[in-house]
């Protein structure tokens, strides 16, 4: 449709801070985790990828600069 503008697509997924090793859920471009070893975030960390256990999911925290990147690009597209 004209006008309308699609944002790429992103997932969610906790990895351990290359410094602290404290998990915080990322996002990522593309529309899931490939298996690659490392990636570079949104917010333009460069991180180790793992397979997250399901307490990394429940407790860490959302990086709020790829949050909030990822809704100004929306809010730009709307």
């Amino acid at each position: 449709m004209i006008g309308i503008r699609r944002t790429e697509p992103h997932y969610w997924m906790p990895t351990p801070h290359p410094e602290t090793g404290v998990f915080e859920r990322h996002a990522f471009r593309g529309r899931r985790w490939e298996g690659q070893p490392m990636d570079m975030t949104v917010c333009g960390t460069s991180v180790a990828m793992a397979e997250p256990s399901e307490m990394d999911w429940r407790t860490a925290p959302t990086c709020m600069p790829c949050n909030d990147i990822l809704k100004s690009r929306q809010t730009a597209t709307s």
